[in-house]
């Protein structure tokens, strides 16, 4: 049996390292051995360790497929298209404490860990200052991996922080490497964000602002940053970081893609909205039939479709260029094309999008009351849908904004987050949820919901004596 714990031991040198090792999980040891990890030495090495936890995030296990479609297979803009396909479980909420999958807790955890590993080097490198921009870059990626990876956990495991102010238990706070012994409780909710924010703030004054496709910088950093306020409710702040954001993107190579170039941009390899994309060959992946887009195409393992209910919102707009994306193949069975390039079987993961930081400044301006702002931010998203169609401020709510945001974002992992931080209801009533698996509680829920959080996973709270398992789970 392969024992998945929080701070599995042997962190190896070599897979640092590796572009595309082996899988870690099959490399995981207890916690009673022995440490054996080795320090960085040089800025080399360190670049090396960024590559690693990269190829951890180009994993199927997580931004490669599982924690991509996560928040849309618990949504209702998605669904799965068989009761025992590997989406299934996850639009049927019924995982359970014994069965659920342990990659939501351990991939991002060893990202942490391979982080925090690159930040204490840097603690105490002193670089020459032919080395200054290259050691802030660095640096400045480590720290956004280490923010991006703790959110990433405290979405899953923690209740949304508008809920209760952040006062919940979320996942441990872990900023540096721990011994054996140490066995973690769970920081609040409230506690988690302050760490993330602090990072992605501290992140912002060293990473680089250059473009460099398959790798983070200052504009992903900053988006991160501009959604973890807007995630806890700070719209103040969250206004003011995306719409920063933006202005300092007017000129550079990032823009949104035009309406005519909209189609066919998603089955380009590079492209002028992302701030961060995950970038696939099949020289380097070996298991590419787990990935997003052999799941979501109807050519590959047919997994994850568009529901009716996406569908009915979509098509109040029969020129929305958005439907351009959708393969219509039959009745209820309609398939986004985001996840197309270069091609279905090996495709290219957009994780961090400029579309999202106009959306950000939208939803944050319209719930501080400014609705001049709100509606200039949310148009340049409907108007790049439809040239003929724009918003007012008059007849701007927040309902609008997020229904944009649902239109545009699907299949980029949000629905369930942003509907659960607004304390909507997720309603599944359109004609294609069919399946008789659902339960009246699984069709229709909110915040109260306790399976929109994923139990901690069983070997976990087995070696922790101090963890806490999500109510409604058991011990």
């Amino acid at each position: 049996m392969k024992h998945i714990y929080l701070f599995p031991t042997i962190i190896s040198f070599l897979f640092l390292f590796s572009a595309c090792g082996n899988d870690w999980l099959d490399e995981m040891t207890p916690q009673t051995s022995a440490e054996t990890e080795k320090s960085l030495t040089t800025l080399t090495e360190a670049e090396y360790a960024l590559n690693g936890i990269y190829d951890l995030y180009r994993k199927y296990e997580y931004y490669g497929a599982r924690f991509t479609y996560y928040g849309d297979a618990k949504g209702e803009d998605m669904q799965a298209r068989g009761d025992s396909k590997r989406v299934a479980k996850y639009y049927l909420f019924s995982f359970n404490a014994v069965d659920a999958p342990s990659n939501f807790w351990a991939f991002p955890y060893q990202a942490i860990r391979n982080a925090n590993n690159i930040i204490t080097f840097t603690d105490k490198y002193m670089a020459s200052d032919s080395e200054k921009t290259r050691f802030n870059n660095i640096r400045g990626q480590a720290l956004t991996m280490r923010a991006m990876s703790h959110f990433d956990l405290v979405k899953i495991y923690g209740m949304p922080y508008t809920k209760d102010n952040g006062a919940s238990p979320g996942v441990p706070v872990v900023t540096e490497n721990l011994s054996n012994e140490t066995k973690p409780a769970r920081n609040t909710v409230a506690e988690v964000y302050t760490q993330v924010i602090k990072d992605l703030e501290d992140a912002s004054g060293l990473i680089s602002k250059s473009r460099n496709d398959g790798q983070l910088n200052w504009f992903a950093t900053r988006l991160l940053l501009a959604r973890a306020y807007l995630y806890k409710g700070d719209n103040a702040k969250a206004y003011e970081v995306s719409a920063d954001l933006l202005k300092q993107a007017e000129g550079s190579s990032f823009k949104l893609f035009t309406t005519a170039a909209y189609p066919s941009a998603w089955s380009q390899q590079t492209g002028s909205e992302y701030f961060y994309a995950i970038y696939n060959s099949a020289d380097e992946i070996s298991d590419s039939k787990e990935f997003i887009s052999y799941l979501m195409h109807r050519s590959g393992y047919d997994d994850i479709s568009l529901s009716a209910d996406y569908m009915n919102l979509l098509l109040e707009d029969e020129k929305d260029v958005r439907l351009k994306i959708i393969e219509r193949y039959a009745k209820n069975r309609d398939y986004l094309l985001k996840y197309v390039a270069p091609n279905y079987q090996v495709s290219n993961i957009p994780v961090l999008r400029i579309s999202e930081a106009y959306l950000i400044a939208a939803e944050a301006a319209v719930k501080l009351n400014n609705k001049e702002s709100a509606a200039a931010y949310l148009n340049a998203i409907v108007s790049r849908a439809n040239p003929e169609k724009s918003v007012t401020a008059d007849d701007l709510t927040l309902e609008r904004v997020l229904n944009e945001r649902r239109r545009e974002l699907v299949g980029e992992g949000h629905r369930l987050f942003d509907a659960m931080r607004n304390n909507q209801t997720i309603e599944r009533k359109g004609t294609s949820h069919t399946s008789a698996l659902l339960t009246d509680e699984t069709r229709k829920f909110n915040w109260d919901f306790y399976k929109i959080l994923m139990p901690i996973p069983r070997d976990e709270m087995t070696a922790n004596p101090n963890m806490v398992q999500n109510p409604g789970y058991g011990n």
